[in-house]
């Protein structure tokens, strides 16, 4: 039986930044050599300083890396997990953004694929529960956070998809429907649509497509970039509950978690670029509020560093009509003006949420209809993007879908009284 480690290593590439001690809670400590190198990075908030640290901040960037939901649920009644030490092993890989997590003495192995295909993928997503699991081989480590069934692939220059092994970088996040909710149909082609028609919108959004076979929404990673030698890097990115010192179960405001001033302090502090990133931020709440997404919270936004371009925020991503489907949540993940209920914003609510970012009404109210206008098209180009691919009863989705957030769009401005911003 091969024995069980007591640390995991975290890799930048090919140093060893620090490692992970199995304590509880759980602590982290930087390598020397890390600590002495030139343009050194902080994992998130975690302090560069010698010695063990078990505070707030590395629970917090840790945890959220875990999957959460089924998925988690699975990992501690399958594979025996339920400590966050124990929890990470498991997920030890490809994990979001920079850095890699390989058991203590162990390094990154070279990248490798399994070339595969999407009849393959289809056919291993059968199961009704963690589905992402079962795409990949028995002893598969699943690196990817977050509550829906996931998991990464690659799809490299000659578009054939990949099953990345080890430490291998992904370079596509596969998404298949959401099947343990009765009630939630053709999710993939919902958030595919929702998804082409934010960037339609003109918000920056990671680039998705609709993989009929698997009926998946495939979205390209932002957090991965092709070097000129074919080889795929791996970018910093830290989503903006790491960035609070929040774990994964406090992600809503209403439970403690950033609420959107928090949100806006964050990037403020962190982007290169916050002038442009707030009036992103803004427009992307707004979108979510007429689309009917009341599942936006502080862990699908992310601040990422591009080569050359600095530290902003990261494009969106898991965007999705969740209003449309009845059993959800009809809280928004944010309290807009002090309300969580999108049924009742006024316009009083946007001059709080003005207050709160300290931000002219104007300028909010702006911002919320120039979405507004722009959402009839963007719906409009998106369901023409993906139609010819869709399952027939994914079309039906599709319709309801758009007629849905054209009505939702026309009330939340009515209640607002936006239509005429001076």
């Amino acid at each position: 039986m091969t024995k069980r480690p007591d640390r995991l290593d975290v890799y930048y590439g090919s140093e060893l930044v620090g490692a992970i001690h199995d304590t509880s809670p759980l602590a982290f400590e930087y390598s020397p050599d890390w600590l002495k190198r030139p343009g050194r990075m902080t994992l998130a908030t975690i302090d560069l300083q010698p010695g063990r640290n078990d505070s707030d901040s590395v629970q917090a960037f840790f945890e959220n890396l875990l999957p959460e939901g089924e998925l988690r649920r699975y990992l501690v009644r399958e594979r025996k997990a339920s400590t966050l030490f124990s929890l990470l092993l498991e997920v030890a890989g490809d994990i979001a953004g920079g850095y890699i997590i390989v058991p203590g003495g162990e390094s990154p192995e070279p990248a490798s694929y399994e070339p595969t295909s999407w009849m393959a993928i289809a056919a291993s997503l059968g199961g009704r529960s963690a589905s992402a699991i079962d795409v990949r081989a028995a002893d598969a480590r699943i690196s990817l956070a977050g509550a829906q069934d996931k998991t990464g692939i690659a799809i490299l220059d000659d578009g054939v998809p990949r099953l990345p092994r080890g430490t291998s970088p992904s370079t596509h996040i596969l998404k298949p429907d959401i099947r343990r909710l009765a009630k939630v149909w053709h999710s993939a082609a919902n958030e595919t649509i929702v998804m082409r028609a934010a960037a339609h919108c003109g918000l920056p959004t990671a680039e998705v497509f609709y993989e009929p076979h698997a009926r998946s929404c495939v979205v390209r990673r932002f957090d991965r970039v092709v070097q000129p030698d074919g080889t795929l890097a791996r970018l910093i990115q830290y989503d903006l509950c790491q960035l609070a010192g929040t774990v994964s179960e406090r992600k809503y405001e209403k439970e403690g978690g950033p609420g959107i001033a928090t949100c806006a302090d964050l990037i403020r502090r962190y982007s290169a670029q916050p002038a442009v990133d707030l009036r992103h931020f803004v427009r992307w709440v707004f979108f979510n509020l007429h689309v009917g997404n009341d599942d936006g919270h502080a862990k699908n936004l992310a601040i990422h560093h591009r080569p050359g371009k600095g530290v902003t925020l990261a494009p969106f991503y898991d965007l999705m009509c969740t209003r449309i489907y009845p059993g959800l949540s009809r809280e928004f993940a944010f309290a807009v003006g002090g309300e969580y209920r999108p049924a009742l914003l006024t316009k009083a609510h946007l001059e709080g949420m003005a207050q709160e970012l300290g931000m002219r009404p104007q300028f909010i109210a702006q911002q919320a209809i120039d979405v507004a206008r722009k959402i009839p098209g963007a719906f409009d180009e998106a369901v023409k993007d993906i139609e010819p691919v869709l399952p027939r009863s994914a079309r039906v989705l599709a319709e309801r879908l758009q007629r849905f957030v054209l009505s939702s769009t026309r009330k939340m401005v009515a209640r607002m009284e936006i239509s005429k911003v001076p």
